[in-house]
């Protein structure tokens, strides 16, 4: 949840902070020197919301190419999925950064309402120094308990856990991969709403069968 924190300063008082996207830079450049090939750079979504930085390409400038999708691309991130605090923005702030990404925003229970189509790509599969990875994103199905319908008109956010016993099967049989990866937007487990859950990460890993790893 990097919430739009991309630079060690705090813009509301004016002075340095520890943290922030840019130090993951350095980090990660300091990584892929040594061993680039063995690297898969992933995030688990809310990048959209939280900093003046962030805030000023979602609703003032919303003519360039949004800082986040910038930032994003310059480190080479291999795929993401959205966030409740990415839909949070609306759909002209979600939707451009999604288009102006160079790498693949998953997520395979969110549905088109009019087509039925998912919305997104559930999955993409990536082959790091010889080893073939699948990784299958979701987000959430919590966000109509948060977020009014304006936000995320013409969408349904579908369960996580029942999606991916439909998806990690197929993907292990028409892909064949080495190491099957959930990427999810969602919690380790409770906080479970009236109608929706919220936090499905435990529950999924001791449900599906054929997952190496979640990252939650």
């Amino acid at each position: 949840d990097m919430h739009g924190n991309f630079f060690p300063y705090d813009l509301l008082r004016n002075r340095d902070t520890k943290g922030s996207l840019s130090r993951v830079s350095t980090f990660m450049r300091n990584e892929r020197s040594q061993n680039k090939d063995n690297i898969l750079f992933l995030d688990g979504g809310d990048v959209l919301q939280g900093q003046p930085t962030v805030y000023y390409y979602n609703f003032i400038d919303t003519v360039s190419r949004h800082i986040c999708a910038s930032i994003m691309n310059y480190l080479e991130y291999d795929a993401a999925v959205p966030g409740n605090h990415d839909i949070e923005p609306g759909h002209a702030v979600y939707d451009r950064w999604i288009a102006e990404c160079n790498f693949p925003v998953l997520a395979a229970n969110i549905i088109s309402v009019k087509s039925g189509e998912l919305y997104l790509p559930p999955y993409k599969v990536f082959t790091k120094a010889g080893v073939k990875i699948a990784v299958l994103g979701m987000i959430t199905q919590a966000i109509p308990a948060w977020l009014p319908e304006n936000l995320w008109s013409g969408l349904c956010f579908e369960e996580i856990q029942p999606t991916a016993a439909k998806w990690v099967p197929y993907i292990l049989e028409h892909e064949k991969p080495d190491v099957m990866i959930a990427l999810i937007h969602s919690g380790l487990s409770g906080g479970n709403l009236t109608d929706y859950h919220e936090n499905e990460a435990l529950f999924l890993a001791q449900t599906v069968p054929g997952l190496d790893v979640v990252f939650y």
